[in-house]
């Protein structure tokens, strides 16, 4: 048996992946284990079922923004068409969302190196449940605002910190969404209504 000190050595080794491998291989269920990419070229085991654990608990606190998020803000705000902008604005944060995606996905196949879409201020692993509500109150969650495409090697650095100095609170991740749709908005009706002049300006010509 490995004595406690002999534990911490391992634990602080630089491991490749095909060390890390090795050592799956020789545990009594290596069907229970799972090699993860550590950061700075370090590789160590977690078990399946517990990272299934983490995945649950920050699925239940990271929460995606809904639509009646974005019709409550417009009411509140007195934004004319708060279903219409809120149908708009939810459309939007999807598209955003898979387009982070996407990038990622190309950002890894062009470069050869992971590339994850990570959240900037990340989720503890383990909240108290009491708190959880009044936390996703005010925490921006899963938003597109609260997303960004990096390096896993930075990711997995940086783990759930927020390294980028700047705090994104529910409210603005929607205000975000919300005025871009309104930018939108105005865009194609100024091009709808230079349209319309142009047309008009053309028939009194033909006239």
């Amino acid at each position: 048996m490995k004595s406690f000190n002999d534990l911490i050595k391992e634990a602080r080794t630089i491991r490749s992946k095909e060390d890390a491998e090795k050592m799956r291989q020789e545990r009594d269920t290596p069907d229970e284990w799972v090699v993860r990419n550590k950061g700075g070229g370090h590789h160590a085991l977690n078990r399946k079922s517990s990272l299934k654990g983490q995945q649950k608990r920050r699925g239940k606190s990271l929460k995606p923004l809904r639509q009646d998020e974005f019709r409550d803000y417009a009411k509140r705000n007195l934004i004319p068409d708060a279903e219409g902008l809120s149908k708009k604005a939810i459309e939007l944060e999807r598209s955003e969302k898979r387009a982070q995606r996407k990038d990622a996905q190309t950002k890894s196949k062009e470069s050869g190196e992971q590339y994850d879409v990570d959240h900037i201020q990340g989720q503890p692993n383990r909240r108290r449940e009491d708190l959880r509500q009044r936390f996703q109150a005010i925490h921006p969650g899963d938003a597109s605002a609260n997303r960004e495409v990096i390096k896993q090697s930075d990711n997995l650095r940086k783990n759930s910190k927020n390294v980028s100095g700047s705090m994104m609170t529910r409210s603005k991740a929607i205000a975000t969404i919300i005025n871009k749709v309104r930018e939108q908005r105005k865009e194609n009706a100024l091009r709808a209504g230079t349209g319309n002049a142009a047309v008009s300006k053309m028939l009194q010509k033909q006239g």
